[in-house]
């Protein structure tokens, strides 16, 4: 018998990848100041996940700025999870205004569509096959690499 409830898996439109990207997190309510240079945990081509030091209310416009090929990217915070029992960190969920490789992943999975163009800072392919970086990608959606 199945289940009427859809899981997170089948709900994701794009595979997610681990990646340590840097960036600048601006928001674009003049009354919530927020100008924070960052790194991604997680990315994919509807959003990304970061930690920061403290909460984003769910909605809040942001600019992502600096990304790697040089450009900017509008978003909102889809959601903010308490990381650990002293709420030092929080997990913020971003998510696109526009979907797409703004983060220059190459080779991009197949459910990205189309490939990036090249940028000077795209990260350099891998020398041996099944080398880090983004070179194993799961069927569940994730990207675990080192792990089979």
């Amino acid at each position: 018998m199945s289940s009427p409830v859809k899981s997170s898996e089948a709900a994701r439109r794009s595979t997610r990848i681990r990646a340590q990207i840097p960036f600048r997190l601006t928001s674009l309510d003049p009354a919530v100041s927020l100008d924070e240079h960052c790194h991604t945990l997680v990315v994919n081509t509807e959003g990304c996940g970061v930690r920061l030091s403290r909460p984003l209310e769910p909605g809040l416009g942001v600019m992502l700025d600096e990304l790697p090929g040089g450009g900017s990217a509008p978003a909102r915070v889809a959601n903010c999870v308490p990381l650990g029992t002293g709420n030092s960190f929080w997990l913020i969920g971003l998510a696109l205004e526009e979907p797409g490789n703004i983060w220059c992943i190459q080779p991009a999975p197949q459910d990205w569509g189309i490939e990036a163009k090249p940028a000077a800072s795209t990260v350099p392919m891998p020398k041996k096959e099944n080398e880090w970086p983004y070179s194993v990608f799961s069927a569940k959606g994730e990207a675990h690499p080192g792990r089979k």
